[in-house]
Formats: structure tokens, sequence, C-alpha cells
């Protein structure tokens, strides 16, 4: 019934959809499901897939491509040609649907990628064939290749590896690059093992089904690496060089179990989330790694380090959140510091489960995961349910950190008690026999808003998924004679100031780090969003600080006496502290749940913000110190 009359259109707008080095994922599908049928064939479990050196086509040409070659059940002429040339072609498989293979990735993410071509050949029944597809100057389509411009050539047994002739039947592809001797094996601009690493963030588990999966992995220059595949294979038994090493894929799980399982036993698990029915919330299962520090922990070479979260589907990991872009989602299940040490992959379960066509995101009822009101929900369950082994991680962290004088909080409340009177926010709850009236956003509805509520129902018996939701506005927040009836309320969050090392602030998840997070920054919130986190980190290697310090020091302490250095340190970090909380809960009293939302927060209560901040106020802070440090200084003889 459709006819397509720009089909290289279509193929470029959908390539625009799809990740980065999607082209390799969708080969290595192709591979996995081609030795899925041959193993059903002939019953006999010795499948391999192997990203490595094209070496016959090094021999040919002198250029470093990278393939994937398989030992599945191949392809004859007649089907290489077809399944090349047909978009949303029906496979070898028969199981194109929305949850399957949809025929289309590597034809759309391979050419387009790879305007040079990707060079496919298959040996099935007697057969070896070979084809081109890439862009012609003007199309995407089959390129030439024999000598009277052939587009599909027979090859002998030597351009397939040793394990595709031994079984008689697989498959090898060619990435050739967007320009003539392109290396597509170790392009400049990548480290070494980028192909390894990203095979093993985009796959789950992969050493369970009966299928060795490998990549080439080379270290040192191009001038050191082996010439044939021989070479590679003594450089593999430790001989004649430089590691060249083909390496297990095994998927994230299988690095992080290794990390974890190496400091014994309650380091990893998972929590089953029930979801909710009535709300067209499914179940899930959030797991759960505690990694080990320490020289030779590191898994960051291998795949995502700890502070990571993936989500989880027909194993493929999908929607990484690593870095300071997990910050909020670890803030909302529950861990607001400790986060370097723990790694998360969510598994949502049930029908309404899909993902796009890019394979970039999960989607449940069509939205993805961490968008949807199922994440709000299973982030709160969670919290509920958090094992104790991660609640301990992040008790250790809190006791690792240095214990403030508890006056000092006294004192700056004390201080602040007036000036934080000036603009007290009126909130009201509607109520139909309340005294009030009051109008305003609500944002009370699915997928409406960002950050943290002010006010959560309390009470016996089930929480009601659906009566709390993110937004600021949650309550309403304006007097309004024509508004509903209403009960006026006051939530009022509590603020804890830390102050931290910057190697400190690394455990912490905080707004709007921007992959900075406190480096050279003067403070930052640690917790969701920038309207409802509760701890502020106030930065002790900050230059801007440091220099607070430096001048009392020389002015009152010439001497450098140590107790003296003490009694200065604790007045600037009193004062510096006033001025920060002052600055955040200041702002905060402006929030009216219209033109102040948690976006605003965000932005205003940012570590960049929060330093011109304190940048803007250092006379008072040094005037202040200064005068507390006063008395010392007359102690000094050198004064």
């Amino acid at each position: 019934m459709f006819r397509v009359q720009n089909a290289d259109f279509i193929a470029d707008k959908l390539a625009a959809e799809l990740l980065p080095n999607q082209e390799y994922r969708e080969a290595a599908k192709n591979a996995e499901e081609a030795i899925g049928r041959r193993i059903a064939q002939d019953g006999v479990s010795d499948g391999r897939i192997e990203f490595d050196v094209d070496w016959s086509m090094l021999e040919l040409t002198g250029n470093w491509y990278v393939s994937c070659a398989d030992n599945g059940d191949g392809m004859n002429r007649a089907e290489l040609e077809r399944y090349m040339t047909t978009l949303a072609v029906i496979g070898a498989g028969q199981n194109q649907h929305l949850h399957g293979n949809q025929g289309m990735g590597l034809k759309i993410s391979g050419p387009t990628r790879h305007k040079e071509g990707v060079l496919i050949r298959s040996m099935k029944g007697g057969e070896r064939t070979m084809v081109q597809v890439g862009w012609t100057g003007h199309e995407y389509d089959l390129i030439p290749l024999g000598t009277n411009d052939e587009k599909i050539v027979s090859v002998p047994e030597e351009m397939f590896p040793d394990f595709i002739r031994t079984k008689g039947s697989g498959t090898v592809v060619t990435f050739l690059g967007n320009v003539e001797g392109d290396n597509t094996f170790a392009p400049s601009d990548r480290p070494k093992g980028w192909l390894f690493k990203y095979m093993h963030q985009r796959f789950f588990r992969l050493a369970e089904n009966g299928t060795d999966f490998l990549v080439r992995v080379p270290s040192g220059d191009e001038a050191e690496w082996p010439r044939t595949a021989d070479e590679a294979a003594s450089r593999q038994r430790g001989e004649g060089g430089r590691s060249f090493n083909l390496s297990r894929v095994r998927g994230t799980a299988g690095i992080w179990d290794e990390a974890a399982d190496r400091q014994g036993e309650g380091f990893r698990g998972e929590v089953e989330l029930p979801g909710d029915a009535a709300s067209d919330v499914p179940s899930a299962v959030l797991r759960w790694w505690i990694l080990p520090t320490g020289p030779g922990t590191d898994v960051s070479t291998r795949t995502a380090s700890g502070g990571s979260i993936a989500v989880l589907y027909q194993n493929e990991l999908h929607d990484w959140r690593i870095g300071s872009a997990a910050n909020p989602y670890f803030a909302r299940i529950g861990v607001i510091f400790g986060k370097p040490r723990i790694g998360f992959v969510l598994e949502p379960l049930g029908g309404t489960v899909t993902s796009d066509f890019a394979r970039a995101h999960v989607l449940v009822g069509g939205t993805p995961v961490f968008e949807s009101d199922s994440w709000l929900l299973w982030s709160e369950q969670f919290r509920e349910l958090m094992p104790d082994a991660i609640r301990q991680l992040m008790s250790d962290e809190q006791a690792r950190l240095q214990a403030e004088d508890p006056d000092r909080a006294r004192r700056i409340r004390d201080r602040l008690k007036d000036v934080m009177a000036l603009l007290r926010p009126r909130r009201f709850r509607p109520d139909g026999s309340g005294a009030a009236r009051a109008s305003g956003p609500r944002t009370t509805g699915p997928g409406s808003g960002d950050g943290e509520s002010i006010e959560r129902p309390t009470g016996p018996g089930r929480r009601n998924p659906t009566a709390v939701r993110r937004g600021i506005g949650a309550v309403l927040t304006q007097v309004d004679a024509a508004g509903e009836q209403a009960d006026e309320i006051f939530a009022i969050l509590s603020l804890e100031p830390r102050w931290v090392s910057e190697a400190d602030a690394e455990t912490f998840a905080i707004v709007g780090g921007n992959g900075i997070g406190i480096r050279d920054r003067a403070a930052a919130l640690a917790g969701e969003d920038g309207a409802t986190a509760s701890i502020l980190l106030l930065n002790r290697d900050f230059r801007g600080y440091q220099t607070i310090l430096a001048a009392v020091n020389d002015w009152a302490n010439p001497e450098g006496d140590d107790g003296k250095s003490a009694a200065i340190e604790g007045s600037a970090q009193e004062w510096v502290e006033q001025k920060m909380v002052e600055a955040v809960n200041g702002l905060r009293q402006l929030e009216n749940g219209s033109s102040w939302l948690p976006s605003h927060f965000d932005e205003a209560l940012s570590p960049v913000a929060l330093t011109a901040a304190f940048m803007a106020d250092r006379y008072h802070t040094l005037r202040e110190v200064k005068r507390v440090a006063g008395s010392l200084r007359q102690e000094s003889p050198a004064a």
C-alpha cells in the first residue's frame, strides 16, 4: 500500500535520531540473532562474535578497519541482496515487530555513518558472497565491486576468519568510515579501548548465553601493532610485543558483579518495586551494586563507574545517567551522598514497556522512563525499601565528614531570625471548610513540573501514589478572595550546612553541577533540585575562602600559631555559612508557585550562582572575621 519516493531522506532522518556508535550495536545484534538461528538448527552452542581488525582488508589496502564477524547461519547471494537493499525487511528470524527486530538498524546506521560504505561478506551453503552498501554520490545503494561493475561478487574462503571457515557459515561486516583510508579500528579521537567499553555499557550481561563475545583492544602506537592475524594470535599468548588481545565482553553487570564481590557478600542485590496497577504503573526491579575504592578497583576503563544509573530492556542498557547528570536521579531515590560508590540498573516490567525506534530510550506507556510517573512512584518505593547496605554506606560517608559546632547553627539562626521574617511565604491547602480563600498554579497532575512538592500528605494506611507529584506549586500560594476555600499552612525546609573538601563533595548529588560540581566554586546544594535540597555544601578548598583565611591570619596571627589559626578558621566558616544560608533561604522565600518555578531555583541556587553570592559580600565577611580575630591580634607579640 505505501510507497517511498525518497528513501535516502528517510534514512538520513532516522539516522539523526540514533545514538553514537549505534551501527556497532546493530551489527552485534544481527550477529547474535544469526548465531541463535544456527544453534537452533544444529543444536551446538558454540557461537562466537569478534569485533576485530579486518585482517583481509588490511592486507589488501593497508587500512585499519574494524569488522564484526560471527559464525551464525550466514546469508546466500539472494538473501544478502534482499536484506541489504530493503528497508523494514522481514528477516530470516521472521520476528519483526515493535518489541523485536525492525529490519532497519544496520541499513540505517551503517551507510549514514560510513559514507565510504559498509562491506558485508557472508558464507552459507557453499556460497561466499560480498556486497558494499554506501553513498554513491547521489544515493545510498550497493557500490560496484567487480571488474565489470558487478554489485554482488564472490570472494575466496581466505577472506573469512578461521572460526567462520570451521563452522561453514557466518558473516563479516566491515566499517569503512567516511573518507578513504579512515582508521575505524582505533580512531585518533578516541581511547584505544573505546569499542570494548561501548559494548560493556550497551549490554547488561553476556556471559550466560553460550556465545563468546570478544573485542580486540590494542595498546601502543600503530607502528607497534601486528600486521596479520597470526601475529595477533602470538600477542594473545604474550609473545612478540605489546598486548593486542581479543578481550571478552561480559556486560556491565559482569564487571560490577566482580567488583562488588571483591569486598565479600552483601555488596549487591536487587529490590522489587511493586508499582501500582490502579495507576497504570507496572512493577520494576532496581538492581544495585556497592563498588570498592582504592588502587586496582577502577572499572571506568571497561564500563560506567559508580554514580551511574541506566535502564534495562531486553538485555540492553539505555538512558545512562553518569556523573553530575545522575545527581537528581540519585537524590530522587534517596542517595544524597556516597554516590560514587553505588551503581543502579532499573528494569521496568510488563507489556507496556517498549523502546523507541532509535533504541535510545526505554518507554513506559509511550513515555521515557525518567520522564514518567512510574519513575516517581518507583523511586518513592525504593526509598522505603532501601537495602541496609546502602543505608550503612551513606551513614559511613556522613560520619566521615567533620563534626560542626552545634552552637554555630544556633547563633546563625538567631542573627537571621529578623531578616527571614521579612518575606514569609504563605501557602494554603485546599479545604472545602477552610477559613481562607486562595488560588494559584497547582501541579498535582501527571507530568506537571519539576522539583519536590513542599507538603506531603501523611497518615496511616497505604499512600496514594497519585497524591504526591513533583512541583514547588503543589499547594496554593496566592491569597485570592475569588479563590477556593483553603486552610493556611506553613512548611519550612531545613538546610544543613556542611564544610567539605572538593574531594568530599564528589560523594554528593549536587544540584546544577554541570560536570564541574563544587570544584573552584564556593558552595553547592546537595539534593534533587534547588527548591528542596536540604544540604548546603561549603567548599573549604575554594580559593576565595582560602584568601580570606590567609588575609586574616597575616593580620592577626603572623607568628602562625595553630590555635589562633583554628579559631580564625572557625570564625570565617561561621560568617560564610551565615551568608550562604541567608542566600539560599532568602531566595526560597520568593516561592509563589507561578513566577518562581523549580527551574528558576536550580539556576539561582547553582554552584555558579552561590559563588557569585559569596564573592559579592566579601567586605562584610572579612570585616566580621577580623572583628572576632581582633582579640587574637592583641595577644600576638608581633601586633
